[in-house]
């Protein structure tokens, strides 16, 4: 109801200004047609522009002029509307009242509409009927007579149809039919049942009225014969009868009629009255049709901008076939829900750039290793999975509203799919409960986010609990499911428009040898490595990445994620200015843990390495330091990746170990060889692997030197599980190894295996 009223509210504005132009520059002006036909657009102009929304995107960096000012001033309230009718926290005071009374009033103005007609049929059916020039003339005494509707006219016998005065009349009312002044008539009726409220409209009906008049008048003295019409118009005196939809021949205001019919043209004021419109008509145009939005990094509005680039994404329908997911007794299904919610998302997609590829389309079983080998081959550039909660009979608190889950595992992908994730949750909270928080299932895995040939970034949406009533009626209605298509449409949109950005997955690619991407858990660190005091952080960030074209995508630590600019960065205090040449670590002390690509090191060897070799840097403070590396991060971690280098970077005590080489060490035969050999190690103690239930991947770093010998052998990941144990055992024990080449030489260098394990999938 607000909306409408606010939408009537503009007609009303709208319209106003059009009336006063008319009353200032037009009114009582001969251009008769010209102000007819003016007096109609004005009605539709607005009714229409109003509902006309065109977005202007403008950049709040730069100085607004006057025009973009003036907009803002006419198109807020739009906004605020908006904003208050989806809330629903603000409600007009006797809405239902109001309703009830505005269409009471509407019916009956529709009431006296149906009457008139019915009451000029009967004329038409009770009178004789005459044709004249293709004309039906009624002879009738009926009061108010003669006057015309469409190609009617109701002719008052008592009237000499052949006498000057009568063919004067005549010619009158034939000028009413030829003109189709009728219709005019009926469609300002039809517009005023619906906006009485509009005094606007009342008074261009009345103009209107007395425009046909002028026409006709005109028309009837084209003899030049004006004092003897005027002086017929002064003298009749036949009663008055209201026919609101008829044009009567002895009509009201009867002294403009005969000031018209003297009244001298004057060429010049007409046309500059009548050139005056159209700047008028651009400038409401502007003002009710135009939005200004301004373009802001991360903003929500950007996602209606056209994309640079054609992105895929891969929505895929969880379970299928015969497999049911979960349902309840009597219930629905939740591989149909899934299904329904997937084709939606594509049918609903009208964003030529954005390709929505579903992993099956119909009620088929698709294992989920076929998804993941799929999506895959799609070399998408996201990929979410639809799925349905229910609550697990142990558990003690009931389950509600929708959850998003991320990989458990840290990839180069995670923080795109942070931010995908974030900008999800935003979008499913305007029309449902969504928890907040990203979720990432630590114990069994999720095949789909989890699996190692995943190279995208990846989510799993849970839309809402079956066990639930509440959940299950709203997800379940056809309706709902639109509004939740069309949320993730909208996130998927707004993800894209981060990928023309280029953002963190582009780095390496990057010619500025100063940008690097920042991961931060406990404090923050800027783009050349300089550390921040932490009491300078408005909120707890997670992440900070750093894009190639200057701008940064932070991720907080309740999963909130924006795009600022580097400058607003620095205003905020989130990164530091440039440091040039000098990577200097400000707030950690000796006693740290130095991490260079997985091998402990000095902060004096760290501070020797070019910052545009950086990658990323990952800062651990407390107890999120020792839950990850043990005893050994009790002082603080400070964990960096380089870029790809082709010599190394740093030197150690004794030999020297490369870190980064032209060639690695390759284990002999090759991939087939290292796997079979690995396999086979596994399958020694794989019953004891089920049974101590720690799916996941371990990292296993050693030494190979010249000759292909191993040293230093140990895990960076899932230390202390049976899992890890069976890998560095089995390359401890295994055969030399075939070394890394750096400028045509065997070096000794630092090597890192992965080996995924996984018990069961989902």
């Amino acid at each position: 109801m607000l909306a409408i009223a606010y939408y009537i509210l503009k007609v009303v504005i709208c319209s106003g200004i059009l009336y006063g132009y008319y009353r200032l520059t037009l009114h009582n002006k001969i251009f008769h047609r010209w102000n007819r036909f003016y007096l109609l657009g004005a009605v539709v102009i607005s009714l229409s522009f109003p509902l006309i929304k065109i977005n202007i995107w403008h950049n709040p960096a730069e100085d607004d002029g006057q025009i973009i000012r003036l907009l803002n001033v006419v198109t807020t309230g739009d906004e605020y509307i908006h904003e208050v009718s989806s809330s629903g926290s603000f409600h007009l005071s006797g809405e239902q009242v109001a309703i009830v009374v505005y269409m009471a009033v509407s019916l009956a103005l529709l009431i006296i509409l149906f009457h008139a007609l019915m009451k000029l049929s009967r004329l038409a059916r009770h009178n004789p009927l005459q044709k004249i020039q293709q004309i039906n003339v009624v002879q009738t005494e009926a009061k108010g007579t003669p006057f015309s509707f469409f190609r009617y006219i109701f002719w008052n016998r008592n009237i000499d149809m052949h006498s000057d005065a009568g063919k004067k009349i005549f010619t009158h009312e034939m000028v009413h039919v030829t003109e189709r002044h009728s219709a005019d008539r009926l469609f300002m009726n039809i517009v005023l049942i619906f906006f009485w409220c509009n005094p606007f409209f009342w008074l261009m009906r009345r103009e209107m009225n007395m425009i046909h008049e002028f026409i006709a008048d005109s028309k009837a003295i084209e003899d030049n014969d004006t004092a003897t019409f005027a002086a017929m118009i002064l003298h009749a005196a036949y009663p008055q009868q209201a026919f609101g939809l008829t044009s009567s021949f002895f009509s009201s205001s009867i002294k403009r009629r005969l000031r018209m019919l003297t009244q001298l043209q004057n060429p010049r004021i007409s046309y500059i009255g009548r050139i005056l419109a159209l700047p008028l008509l651009a400038f409401i145009f502007a003002a009710f049709s135009i939005k200004t939005k301004q373009l802001l990094p991360g903003s929500n509005e950007t996602a209606s901008l056209p994309l640079e680039k054609t992105i895929t994404v891969v929505i895929d329908a969880g379970h299928g076939g015969e497999d049911n997911g979960v349902h309840i007794a009597n219930g629905p299904l939740e591989k149909d829900i899934t299904l329904a919610l997937a084709r939606k998302i594509k049918a609903l997609n009208t964003n030529a750039n954005i390709n929505i590829v579903l992993t099956r389309d119909r009620d088929i079983t698709q294992p989920v290793r076929s998804k993941v080998d799929l999506t895959v081959k799609q070399q998408p550039n996201a990929f979410i999975s639809i799925h349905i909660n229910a609550e697990d009979a142990g558990e003690s608190e009931a389950g509600s509203g929708f959850e998003i889950y991320l990989s458990k595992h840290q990839t180069s992908y995670t923080t795109q799919a942070q931010l995908l994730g974030s900008l999800l949750a935003a979008e499913i909270e305007k029309t449902y409960g969504v928890t907040p928080q990203l979720k990432q299932r630590t114990g069994k895995g999720i095949w789909v986010l989890d699996a190692p040939a995943i190279n995208y970034p990846a989510l799993l949406v849970e839309c809402g609990y079956l066990t639930d009533p509440k959940d299950m009626a709203f997800i379940t209605n056809e309706k709902n499911q639109e509004k939740i298509a069309r949320d993730i449409l909208n996130a998927i949109e707004k993800f894209a428009k981060t990928k023309d950005d280029n953002p963190v997955a582009q780095l390496n690619n990057s010619s500025d040898a100063g940008i690097t991407a920042v991961q931060n858990e406990d404090s923050k660190i800027n783009s050349r490595g300089v550390f921040k005091a932490k009491d300078t952080i408005p909120r707890k960030i997670k992440s900070v990445d750093i894009t190639t074209d200057d701008h940064l995508i932070i991720i907080y630590s309740d999963d909130k994620a924006e795009k600022i600019t580097r400058a607003e960065a620095n205003e905020r205090g989130i990164v530091s200015p440039p440091v040039k040449n000098v990577f200097r670590l400000k707030g950690a002390g000796d006693s740290a843990l130095y991490l260079v690509d997985g091998v402990e090191t000095t902060v004096e060897n760290v501070e020797k390495i070019n910052p545009g070799n950086i990658d990323s840097i990952n800062v651990y403070k407390g107890e999120s330091a020792e839950r990850k590396f043990g005893k050994r991060g009790k002082n603080g971690v400070i964990q960096m990746r380089l870029k790809t280098m082709n010599a190394a970077s740093i030197v150690q005590e004794g030999d020297k170990v490369f870190l980064q080489v032209e060639t690695e060490a390759k284990f002999p035969g090759g991939r087939a060889a290292w796997q079979k050999f690995i396999s086979a190690s596994i399958k020694k103690v794989i019953d004891s692997l089920q049974e101590e239930n720690k799916p996941g991947t371990c990292v296993v770093q050693f030494i190979v030197d010249a000759e292909g010998n191993l040293s230093e052998v140990k895990p960076l990941t899932m230390e202390g599980t049976l899992f890890a144990k069976t890998v560095t055992d089995a390359i401890k024990n295994g055969p030399k190894w075939i070394p890394a080449m750096q400028n045509g030489h065997k070096v000794k260098a630092y090597h890192k295996q992965p080996v995924t394990f996984q018990i069961a999938e989902e």
